[in-house]
């Protein structure tokens, strides 16, 4: 029996109802990319990056706040004395070079936002790669089972033919054999699917059980041209985030140039004095305070930076370099593979099921023996299996071009 992958097929009998919306419709790609995206820990992942640099940044805003203080001293005796100040202070950063630093921080909320879109690119693909391979595990044992079908079939001629007299027993007994074998293949089979089913449960995050697929196995179209595809490359999230971070790191390391500028305290008040037998004098009080870094420390940081700087990057030319090779190979592949998997679907199928109708009447007919049919019965279901698998291994393919060039919709 041939599967065709022009149209929709439509798979396995139950349907979960509970975790996702239209649960009495089959389950196609889109829904289970979708499913997926939806996933609340995914969201607080994403989000979170996202927030948490967002905090950074606000922090690198803020700036010293003046500091009030009020002091006593008094003294006690004769001559005792008591003094009030009351004064204001205030810190200034002179190598702080704070709008670098707002630079710095703002161009890592943007980088955080385009990791998020990268871990979603690399979602779509797992769930589009989760979703073929349940439908590829399902057309297997639909396979198996119509080569089981088939068998039982010949298995009731045969038993009639035997109860005339017509048949020997070994026609029967091998064929019971033969059923026994491919029910073997069945219970693998179906365990695969069993596997293949839970792991979309768990990427879609619905609760599991076996759900019913719909869609073709093997991709419509073949990918764009390589030129369009690298240029889709060079535009990937994971490369913008890792522009944006090293933007950031020069920041830091621009900020970092001025550090051996103090740091400047001013403080002015009030000054109030008592004293017995005399009264009570008033006047002010001014300061001025330097600070200054430890040598080691600024070098230190200077360096951390200028390291960041330039580990970004070489990753980024690592990146860039690996896409431009990983995309023509892949490319080459998917367009291999599915240009094999329609030919073998449009030759060798049809082929074997022609071979089933001549061995069936020759073996009716008494022309051929029974070897013969199970021969042919086994042929088509290997070539059912194997352009089932071709067909998958170029979807597989397709999915890895497109995750390649960042294309983040199927």
């Amino acid at each position: 029996m041939a599967f065709p992958s022009s149209i929709m097929l439509v798979l396995c009998a139950a349907v979960t109802a509970s975790g996702r919306p239209n649960a009495d419709r089959p389950l196609t790609e889109a829904a289970v990319v979708e499913l997926a995206l939806q996933r609340e820990p995914l969201r607080e992942v994403i989000d979170g990056l996202a927030e948490a640099e967002q905090g950074r940044a606000l922090a690198t805003r803020a700036r010293p706040l003046p500091q009030v203080t009020y002091l006593r001293e008094q003294t006690y005796g004769t001559s005792g004395t008591g003094e009030d100040y009351l004064s204001v202070a205030q810190t200034i950063r002179l190598g702080g070079r704070p709008r670098v630093r707002v630079a710095a921080g703002d161009a890592r909320v943007r980088a955080a936002r385009h990791e998020g879109d990268a871990m979603r690119i690399g979602v779509v693909a797992d769930a589009r790669e989760r979703f073929y391979d349940a439908l590829h595990r399902d057309l297997r044992v639909e396979a198996v089972r119509a080569w089981i079908g088939r068998i039982d079939a010949m298995l009731a001629i045969v038993e009639r033919r035997e109860g005339r007299g017509d048949a020997a027993v070994y026609d029967r007994r091998r064929l019971e054999r033969e059923r026994q074998v491919a029910s073997s293949r069945l219970e693998l089979e179906l365990a695969a699917s069993d596997r293949a089913q839970a792991r979309l449960a768990a990427i879609t995050g619905t609760s599991g059980g076996e759900v019913e697929l719909a869609g073709a196995l093997l991709p419509e179209l073949e990918p764009d041209a390589l030129p369009v595809l690298k240029a889709k490359g060079t535009s990937r999230p994971d490369l913008l985030a890792l522009d944006l971070q090293g933007v950031a790191a020069r920041h830091d390391l621009e900020a970092l140039s001025r550090t051996w500028l103090p740091d400047l305290r001013l403080e002015a008040g009030w000054k109030g004095v008592g004293m017995p037998g005399v009264g009570r004098a008033d006047g002010f009080m001014l300061a001025a305070m330097l600070s200054f870094q430890p040598r080691h420390l600024a070098a230190g940081a200077r360096k951390i930076a200028l390291g960041d700087a330039r580990s970004l990057h070489g990753q980024r030319a690592l990146v860039t370099s690996e896409i431009t090779g990983e995309l023509t190979g892949a490319r080459a592949e998917a367009v291999r593979l599915r240009r094999v998997a329609l030919e073998f679907r449009a030759g060798a199928v049809e082929t074997s099921a022609d071979l089933v109708r001549i061995a069936s009447v020759g073996y009716e007919g008494g022309e051929l023996g029974l070897l013969e049919v199970l021969d042919a019965y086994r042929g088509q279901a290997d070539d059912a299996l194997t352009a089932i698998d071709l067909e998958h291994a170029a979807q597989r393919a397709r999915i890895h071009v497109d995750r390649v060039a960042g294309v983040d919709q199927p």
